[in-house]
């Protein structure tokens, strides 16, 4: 199989192209012949080295879609040829032109209630499966509440604000990095969105001085501290990544005490290790909302293998809006 490969990690893009040894299904596994895996930042972490755990050399990628290939023994509910999609999340492998995956972990897309291209669900099921568990389980989400969400166009943010709109919030807010994206918002969901630099003011200002419900933050660094000044009292602030690379913000449990206030983190990895077949679940419910355009996913590009490093090394600028792609077959 092809597969792309990360042994140096540095400041540039650095995977190579190689050939190697074709997986088989193990028991308790499936295989799939991808068509599309998705980009996401965190590959652009992972190449830069800042998961030092992550031992290499290493195959990145966490979602892919494509064609079942092989059934490991012990696995039922699938069958050879069928349209997947798949996360492989803590795993890795994804940049690979056959896949080794979790069938808990794997949703049969032509068993949604209407037909979903695997591009879109490539783009998708990683990200979209991570804002729909953060909305139903992590704050579970009531009518009518508000919700705060930073890089709020990026591709969690995209799905955040769609679904948090579509599980019934009264009020969706968004931070974005520059005013040129304050005017995305109604595309995904968002009643406002502000310059990450003054959404202090402009959230009390749109909430009647009142707060959100829950602030949900991709980002970190002094977002961390400053959003507790937005929260009501029994708010929640979900972190969910640390995209923009800065030090970890300490907390004072005496300030969450004094405000009624709370903290979670949560990472679509380590939970699906937990809890594989409760995400597979999730997932599927996630794609019926995308498969019956209830909600929308942009692909901002389709690269070919031969070309991942420059995929990278654009997602890596902060300047995408949407989802990229490999092309790993036709």
């Amino acid at each position: 199989m092809k597969a792309l490969v990360i042994d140096q990690p540095g400041k540039e893009p650095a995977l190579r192209l190689k050939e190697m040894q074709t997986p088989s299904a193990a028991p308790g596994r499936l295989t799939i012949d991808v068509v599309y895996t998705g980009v996401g930042f965190v590959d652009v972490m992972l190449s830069r080295g800042e998961f030092p755990h992550v031992a290499v050399p290493f195959i990145p990628g966490l979602e892919v879609a494509g064609y079942v290939r092989e059934i490991g023994e012990g696995v039922e509910g699938f069958r050879i040829g069928e349209p997947v999609a798949a996360m492989t999340l803590t795993a890795l492998g994804g940049f690979a032109s056959i896949a080794s995956v979790r069938p808990e972990l794997t949703v049969p897309l032509d068993r949604l209630e209407a037909k979903l291209d695997l591009a879109t669900a490539a783009a998708s099921i990683v990200n979209l499966a991570t804002a729909y568990i953060v909305m139903k389980d992590v704050i579970r989400l009531r009518e009518g509440e508000s919700v705060l969400v930073h890089a709020a166009v990026g591709g969690l943010g995209g799905f955040l604000g769609q679904v948090a709109r579509r599980l019934g919030a009264g009020k969706v807010l968004g931070t974005v990095g520059s005013t040129d994206k304050t005017g995305l918002g109604s595309d995904y969901g968002y009643d406002e969105l502000f310059v990450r630099s003054r959404f202090i003011e402009q959230t009390l200002n749109a909430t009647d001085r009142q707060g959100v419900d829950a602030v949900l933050d991709p980002v970190g660094g002094d977002l961390r501290r400053l959003s507790h000044d937005v929260l009501r009292p029994f708010g929640q602030l979900v972190v969910l990544g640390n995209a923009g690379g800065q030090p970890d913000v300490m907390q004072s449990t005496n300030d969450l005490w004094f405000n009624n206030q709370a903290v979670a983190g949560f990472q679509l990895g380590s939970y699906s290790d937990a809890f594989p077949r409760k995400v597979g679940q999730r997932a599927m419910e996630a794609l019926q909302l995308l498969a019956r355009q209830e909600i929308r996913s942009d692909i901002y590009g389709i690269y070919p293998v031969e070309e991942a490093n420059e995929a990278l090394r654009v997602l890596g600028t902060g300047a995408t809006r949407g989802k990229l792609l490999l092309k790993m077959a036709n």
